[in-house]
């Protein structure tokens, strides 16, 4: 993979995270309810149906679940794939030493594990050694180990701010 392949697939994630933001607008507004009652997605021999969705939308406390989970599906794929694809463009370029050098590495690398793990911290020794590791304010402590990765603590804005971050390590540190 080359530096422009490995942009052109950050921007593809970043498209991704935000046709996600986009869904979650919609699924805000009730103007959608009659179109998703008759649209539906055809694949192969099938057919799903978005009655379902409007279903689910309509009552407040499930479309609460339903856009949290949904959001909690955009923050994994952005995070933990950019991660991804930053890590293994960075060991078969011999780039791993700048990577890890970056301020915010072991709060990213943390929070991927967390993202990986149903969304639960879990350290393992060498983590707890290098603890608390912070970013922008966020202190990641041994007190959050077994413990829920609240949105409160990465929402939006943190998935944003430490995409941000993947992306300008790329463009101007790495060759």
């Amino acid at each position: 993979m080359t530096k422009k392949e490995l942009m052109s697939q950050l921007e593809n994630a970043k498209n991704n995270y935000i046709l996600g933001l986009a869904a979650i607008s919609l699924f805000s507004n009730e103007k959608v309810y009659p179109i998703l009652e008759e649209s539906h997605a055809k694949f192969g021999t099938y057919t799903v149906e978005f009655k379902q969705v409007k279903n689910l939308l309509m009552k407040s406390a499930d479309r609460d679940i339903a856009i949290k989970e949904f959001l909690t599906s955009q923050i994994r794929a952005l995070i933990k794939e950019s991660f991804e694809l930053i890590k293994n463009y960075c060991d078969k370029t011999k780039q791993d030493s700048a990577f890890k050098a970056e301020s915010w590495y072991q709060f990213a690398r943390m929070i991927r594990n967390c993202l990986s793990h149903n969304f639960r911290f879990e350290f393992k020794k060498y983590d707890k050694s290098l603890l608390p590791v912070s970013w922008k304010g966020r202190t990641i402590d041994a007190s959050m180990d077994g413990k829920h990765l609240e949105l409160k603590f990465f929402g939006y804005v943190e998935t944003w701010e430490l995409f941000t971050e993947y992306q300008d390590f790329v463009a101007n540190s790495l060759s």
